[in-house]
């Protein structure tokens, strides 16, 4: 692939989502400073926000230029920290924005194959983002596409470099670049999917409108994922609340052979949870899901989604003690 971006400058508005971690010690962070000092001058505008969803806030220190710091001290979630970084990013007349988790450690290399890619898809306007190779512990976790229906998956083979002809790719939110008009236009990240599936909903809504992912397999990213270390790094709460939101994205984007795989693929992870000896409490999440797409409806499941996150919401929105209002 050419370096297009000598030519054509590009702007790219990065935001990198911290909980309970201090800038300087986040590897998304440090990893994204020193691969944009190797972007050569004047090619590219790159300006970054730390958005921090650290309960009651945290002293940052001083901060290089073009860095922009936000703190949520009520923990808005994923989607509301993107959906802020759109914003400005369009009012800022930023063409792209670059989503990070605060665990994601970038090539050195990553921001001037990012820019070329991005001045390579820039006048295909089907292109709605572009997603890199991401690992984790070793393993490739994203991007990949549905090979049956919904419940059974592939990934993209190692390196593989153009435009997803999948009518459905999947991505994790890290190191994700989504072109900002686009992104506006269908109405941005959904704020019921406060955290986990944010990234799925998003890429289903937009490949929806006919829209295509570029996959850029040159650029090669590390990520921790949680799902791959359960107990170490997952609670059993947060383990209840990726299986709501896959329930949620399940009742109202799939259909009845997607609700059925979902079914086998619940029997299958609790045998596996079983089979691992896995800690009861996260098997006893598994089982209760189960229960609930074997004895109720998609309407009462729904309706009890659509509950929580009112309930989330509203929590948001409780006045403080000196009377404003947060969220």
């Amino acid at each position: 692939m050419t370096n297009l971006f000598n030519q054509c400058p590009v702007h790219v508005y990065a935001v990198i989502v911290l909980y309970k971690m201090k800038p300087n010690e986040s590897v998304a962070f440090n990893t994204l400073q020193e691969a944009i000092s190797r972007l050569p001058n004047g090619n590219a505008d790159v300006e970054i926000l730390l958005y921090d969803n650290t309960p009651g806030g945290q002293e940052i220190g001083v901060l290089p230029p073009g860095v922009e710091y936000i703190a949520d001290i009520e923990n808005g979630g994923l989607a509301k920290a993107y959906n802020h970084a759109l914003e400005i990013a369009h009012d800022h007349g930023f063409g792209w924005l670059l989503t990070l988790d605060q665990d994601t450690r970038l090539p050195i290399d990553f921001m001037c194959k990012l820019c070329s890619t991005i001045a390579f898809v820039e006048p295909m306007d089907a292109v709605a983002a572009i997603v890199p190779s991401i690992c984790s512990d070793g393993r490739l976790i994203s991007p990949s596409f549905p090979m049956f229906h919904w419940a059974i998956t592939k990934h993209f083979p190692d390196g593989f470099i153009g435009i997803s002809t999948s009518a459905l790719t999947l991505a994790i939110n890290s190191a994700s670049t989504v072109r900002v008009s686009v992104l506006r236009a269908a109405g941005g990240y959904d704020p019921r999917f406060w955290l986990d599936f944010c990234d799925v909903v998003m890429y289903y809504r937009l490949q929806l409108n006919h829209l295509r992912i570029f996959v850029a397999g040159n650029i090669h990213v590390e990520h921790e994922a949680s799902v791959l270390d359960l107990m170490n790094r997952v609670t059993p709460h947060r383990y209840e609340n990726i299986y709501l939101a896959a329930e949620a994205f399940s009742d109202e984007y799939l259909g009845r052979i997607e609700g059925i795989m979902q079914l086998l693929k619940l029997f299958y992870q609790l045998y596996k949870l079983w089979k691992n000896r896995i800690t009861l409490s996260y098997r006893k999440v598994v089982f209760r899901f189960l229960c609930r797409r074997l004895f109720y409806s998609r309407k009462h499941r729904m309706e009890s989604w659509k509950h929580s996150v009112e309930i989330r919401s509203n929590a948001q929105r409780v006045p403080a003690q000196d009377g404003s209002v947060n969220g």
